[in-house]
């Protein structure tokens, strides 16, 4: 990753987006590490004593795993994990592949932009409706959708600054 040393809104944009996706990293390390407890102390309980944790895999697969990947995903992109197919940008001039990247990259951000929204809505209705998963406790569906508009729109606007040149600018493998 190589780092623009540029000042400017978009500058001051990037730097408070680093921040959020730093924070969003933090909680989604806290439900990895959350989860491994909870499926750990679940097995040990039902083998030792045959006695399972009952409510770990609602917990674990509804709202810590997609806490987990949602709010990773801009941090992780930000600092080049992903996968660059550069077969096209080998045989392309620099400049035209430049542009096609950004374009890319635009792209991406109205598409991240948009499932944010979608899944916002999803969100919203579940709030609005008081919708449950039923089982030994009762799991308000609302707050395993609200990370997933979080991960989407810091990731959208992250693509979107990356296109406009401003903030890190990973190289991914």
């Amino acid at each position: 990753m190589h780092k623009q040393q540029k000042s400017g809104p978009l500058e001051r944009l990037a730097r408070t987006l680093t921040v959020l996706e730093n924070l969003c990293a933090i909680v989604a390390a806290v439900a990895l590490v959350t989860a491994i407890l909870l499926v750990s102390a679940n097995a040990l309980s039902r083998h030792l004593f045959s006695l399972p944790i009952e409510f770990q895999l609602e917990l674990t697969q509804s709202y810590l795993l997609v806490m987990l990947i949602t709010l990773a995903l801009p941090w992780g992109f930000r600092c080049g994990g992903f996968i660059r197919i550069t077969l096209l940008a080998d045989l392309m001039g620099e400049r035209a592949w430049r542009i096609i990247y950004r374009i890319g990259l635009l792209m991406s951000s109205v598409y991240l932009a948009l499932l944010g929204f979608e899944s916002f809505t999803v969100f919203l209705n579940a709030w609005l409706k008081k919708h449950m998963i039923m089982g030994v406790i009762d799991w308000p569906v609302a707050w395993s959708w609200i990370w997933i508009p979080i991960g989407c729109w810091l990731l959208s606007m992250r693509t979107l600054l990356m296109a406009s040149g401003a903030g890190d600018q990973p190289e991914g493998h």
